[in-house]
């Protein structure tokens, strides 16, 4: 065995000797709240969740050695919690300055949410720049920011609607011409609601991206956890595991 690699295993088997005396709590607590496909309503599940963030929680048990707990809060309430110290983690968090304050960011994004255009199938083809948006009827989510100049472009023809499953019923219907979304989001509503093969991806794709990142608490022991937590990451997203994770809910 070579020094490095003997090193490692040494220091691997003494940090999980040491993880009682480094907790005072038997689990970890992760709060969180409904965000398809990542957290999914289930109540026939222990956590109340399926999801991509569920699988990814799985792992990460595993890695760390110590049971993960979910709690559904609502997301203001679920940030109070991090800020405290009452919750340890949190999953699918944009980075901010602000929250950076008091949540620390493992340095590995899991994954991206990108903005994207839905139109009727056969109809994509025609939109091939932010220019082609023009003149259009988009139908969007009014809770939801997705790319500049999108967001504050008065010029648009823009639909604010209150959900995706709007957004969409009224793509179906032909009354907007465009949906926009987040991807995998926006793909996992149109899966779900039965839409799959009556809609395509137009061929402009906006640059922008959100990267989602697992958060721990600046305020709980759990930060001693960061290393191993984003060694693990780091690994499912270079073996592929994380995409697989993915495509399940597709």
């Amino acid at each position: 065995m070579k020094a490095s690699v003997a090193f490692r295993f040494i220091f691997t088997v003494l940090f999980f000797l040491a993880l009682p005396g480094l907790f005072a709590q038997s689990k970890l607590i992760m709060v969180t709240e409904e965000w398809p496909p990542f957290r999914i309503i289930d109540p026939g599940t222990p956590s109340g969740f399926v999801g991509i963030d569920v699988d990814l929680t799985e792992k990460l048990e595993k890695a760390i050695g110590l049971p993960i707990e979910i709690q559904r809060r609502p997301w203001a309430r679920a940030l109070e919690m991090m800020k405290s110290g009452e919750a340890d983690l949190i999953t699918g968090i944009a980075h901010s300055e602000e929250r950076a304050a008091y949540i620390l960011y493992l340095p590995t994004p899991y994954w991206s949410v990108v903005p994207v255009f839905y139109a009727q199938k056969g109809k994509g083809a025609a939109v091939l720049s932010y220019q082609d948006l023009a003149g259009k009827s988009i139908g969007y989510s009014l809770r939801s920011a997705y790319f500049e100049p999108f967001n504050s472009d008065t010029g648009l023809k823009k639909a604010g609607l209150s959900t995706e499953v709007q957004i969409l019923k009224m793509l179906s219907l032909g009354r907007i011409d465009l949906a926009i979304g987040t991807n995998p989001n926006i793909e996992w509503d149109i899966s779900r609601l039965g839409y799959k093969g009556l809609f395509e991806k137009v061929a402009y794709q906006p640059p922008d991206r959100t990267e989602l990142f697992v958060g721990l608490s600046r305020a709980s022991p759990a930060v001693s956890l960061a290393g191993v937590m984003d060694d693990s990451i780091r690994r499912m997203v270079s073996d592929g595991t994380i995409k697989a994770i993915i495509e399940k809910y597709r």
